[in-house]
């Protein structure tokens, strides 16, 4: 068998490197003359070992056929928790993503079913060649939560960047951080794969979906039965040739022109053509021979954006007179990007001019009338499709995936799910205290794919797009105990419950209503990238700043803003390295609070909200996730939980206090509450200064600044058992 001899290297590499006696441990030996032999036969795994918590209760072998959580070595290649031998040294050396993929190949080629087998699990129910974005992941994050488990779901997200991709092979993953570039930014990928998928109505016991809905066991998804792959140990008396087959659009400019309609400067056929379409150069399957079949990655572009260029000129669309802004940024309420570049504009000689630069700009902006400059971005979707000649007449039906390609994740280790999961255990006065509109995740959303753009490879009745399934047979056992406290894998997901909801419009995709085509029929609204600004940090800009109203794990910027109505209230506080103080760098670019005294009067001048420019950020290598990457969904909520226990604290008068600053507490800030209360703090407890501030406004010489003076404040410290804080110079008091 070729896929045993590659398993045979795979284990012969990775043997001295501690994982021989690591899986000795368990019973399983990986230099046994015999290999097919001994991975087959009957173990006792340690499951109090780390990262052998959660291998699935049923596992007994080394490799259980067709199903992976249930194999040993799979789990214990691909389980992100599995990093020191059975002593508790540190394994030297870990499975390629190649490899990973062909250990993966061989559990469902053990014992190659049939396709009369296949149908006989799927028990009548149809049956297709689905494509399916796949992950292994760790027991909390699984479908059933009971032990580590392949997920799968018809939707992945990658991400653009300026960085090729890097594996992390610890983290069984893949890492946005460039070492030594805070600016750069990694792209990420999605794997895909083929299986033969059965279609049943949603069942929270057998195979979910994650976050079981009430409608979900009304609503059809398919469920993967078995991976395909080329060769002849896929399905027994067959020889298959399996190829994936991407396609991916970024169309914001053409739907740009077509909402704004005849006077928008371009229509039919230049609008059909690049770059108001763009089908190249956005993403690309990953060498198999590193990563192994199915991973597709964005293509990295030197800068996040760039200016639009058409028959060798400066690409512009006419703002209308009298346009719908919202802020600074061109609104758009149909179907095409909700907000829209308008702040350079161009003369008729081809000059840029930056009307950030103009007292008058928001007038300018009011009035309209103007050509605006267009910008590309690198964002898209698009489908994933199978392609396997050998199962045609008996299996006829190819379910494509939908891909996207999105902006830039700044919490990687953080993931949506998890934030609605803490917000979940609040009370439900608690939950919407702290967001006004509730989050979110792409996993939940019950839309059908963009049907518009890729008509042929969606239906508009297909609404499980971005749930979250377990393979067929992965069951909960009734009896066995959840795993709550095993780690999450510290890698970037690819999965929708990474992703924030559909939200007006999102962080990482949106929705559009599209048009019925009879009057007896009723609109359908389905997921679009386009939908997201032109280009996406126009969006980004409203996203952070507005984090009460896009409740998604992103940044919270506003901190960096002049406090007010503009941007804000600050849900998601950021820390001062993470704006850009202390030594630190803004994640968006946008230059902290500058501190002054006048009249012995402490006062702060802000960039205004309305004059800053995220597209221009963006196009001068701006943004960083250096720091904002290092936060994972405990800190992110121990964050957030901290920032609302003080503003329970402050009543009423709550919305009159902004942060000034927000940092981890020091030794230092220890030692007051030791000394100012009898509460014992231990070494790994976590603790927060907050400095807070009223204030009163003052002139600015500048149209683009906001300064002023601050009028009181309050320091406080906050630790899980225990609130202090100090009103200007008055004693301290516990809270």
């Amino acid at each position: 068998m070729a896929l045993l001899n590659q398993v045979m290297d795979i284990c012969k590499r990775l043997a001295p490197q501690g994982w021989h006696t690591l899986l000795l441990h368990h019973g399983l030996d990986l230099l046994a003359p015999n290999l097919e032999s001994e991975l087959g036969k009957t173990l006792t795994p340690d499951r109090t070992l780390q990262g052998f918590v959660d291998f699935a209760p049923a596992g007994t072998r080394g490799i259980e056929p067709g199903k992976p959580a249930h194999s040993l070595l799979y789990h214990a290649l691909a389980n992100p928790n599995v990093t020191t031998d059975a002593r508790g040294n540190p394994l030297q050396a870990y499975a390629t993503p190649a490899e990973l993929e062909t250990v993966l190949e061989y559990v469902y080629a053990r014992q190659a079913p049939s396709l009369q087998q296949l149908r006989a699990r799927a028990k009548g129910q149809p049956m297709a060649v689905v494509v399916f974005a796949v992950e292994y992941r760790p027991a909390p994050d699984t479908v059933h939560k009971v032990h580590a488990d392949l997920c799968f779901a018809r939707t992945g997200i990658a991400r653009v960047g300026t960085a090729p991709p890097l594996y992390d092979a610890q983290s069984r993953g893949f890492l946005p951080f460039v070492e030594g570039e805070s600016h750069a930014i990694r792209v990420l990928p999605a794997r895909y794969s083929a299986y033969i998928a059965v279609q049943l109505k949603g069942d929270e016991t057998r195979f979910g979906p994650m976050r079981f809905g009430a409608a979900d066991a009304a609503t059809d998804f398919w469920v993967p039965l078995h991976k395909l792959f080329s060769g002849s140990e896929c399905i027994a008396g067959m020889k298959l040739d399996v190829q994936l087959l991407a396609e991916h659009k970024n169309e914001k400019l053409r739907r740009i022109h077509l909402e704004l309609g005849q006077g928008s400067g371009w229509g039919a056929p230049d609008i059909d053509q690049p770059p108001f379409v763009i089908t190249q150069g956005l993403a690309d399957w990953l060498p198999e021979q590193a990563y192994g079949r199915g991973l597709v990655c964005a293509i990295p572009h030197k800068h996040l954006i760039e200016a639009a260029r058409y028959q060798g000129k400066p690409l512009t669309f006419n703002v209308p007179a009298r346009p719908e802004i919202l802020v600074s940024s061109l609104r758009i309420n149909e179907n095409g990007p909700e907000y829209v570049h308008m702040r350079h504009k161009v003369d008729d000689a081809g000059n840029v001019i930056n009307l950030n630069r103009r007292p008058d700009m928001m007038g300018e902006l009011r009035k309209g009338g103007f050509k605006a400059l267009h910008y590309l971005d690198f964002s898209a979707d698009g489908c994933i499709q199978a392609r396997c000649t050998a199962l045609d007449a008996a299996l006829p039906q190819r379910v494509a995936a939908y891909s996207l390609v999105c902006p830039p994740d700044f919490y990687p280790l953080c993931k949506q799910r998890h934030l609605l999961e803490w917000l979940e255990t609040l009370s439900q006065v608690d939950r919407f205290s702290i967001f006004i509109v509730y989050p979110d995740c792409l996993s939940d959303s019950r839309y059908p794919a963009n049907i518009q753009s890729f008509p042929s490879a969606f239906s508009s009745t297909d609404v499980g797009m971005t749930a979250i399934v377990a393979q067929f047979d992965s069951s909960r056992p009734v009896s066995a105990p959840l795993q709550p406290n095993v780690a999450a894998a510290r890698c970037a997901s690819s999965l929708p419950d990474a992703g924030a909801g559909s939200f007006a419009p999102g962080w990482d995709v949106g929705v559009v209503s599209y048009e019925a085509q009879s009057e007896d029929d009723e609109d359908i609204e389905h997921l679009a990238a386009y939908r997201l600004g032109s280009p996406f940090p126009e969006d980004a800009k409203l996203c952070a700043a507005l984090s009460s109203f896009w409740p998604a794990v992103a940044p919270d910027s506003a901190q960096s803003y002049e406090p007010g109505d503009q941007a804000g209230p600050t849900i998601k506080p950021m820390r001062d390295q993470e704006i850009g103080k202390a030594g630190g760098y803004p994640w968006d670019g946008v230059p902290a609070a500058k501190k002054y005294i006048a009249g012995g009067i402490t006062h702060r001048a802000y960039e205004t909200y309305l004059y800053t420019d995220y597209t221009e950020n963006a196009l001068n290598d701006k943004f960083s996730l250096a720091l904002t990457g290092q936060v994972d969904s405990v800190e992110y909520q121990r964050r957030m939980n901290a920032w609302y226990t003080i503003k329970k604290s402050l009543g009423n008068d709550a919305g009159n206090w902004f942060i000034d600053s927000f940092s981890d507490a020091t030794p230092e800030d220890t030692n007051v509450v030791t000394l100012n209360t009898n509460v014992p703090i231990r070494p790994n407890d976590k603790g927060y200064r907050f400095e807070l501030f009223r204030f009163a406004p003052v002139d600015s010489p500048a149209f683009d600044q906001i300064r002023i003076k601050l009028k009181a404040t309050f320091t406080y410290f906050v630790w899980p058992q225990v609130v202090l804080r100090q009103q200007g110079t008055k004693p301290w008091e516990r809270v």
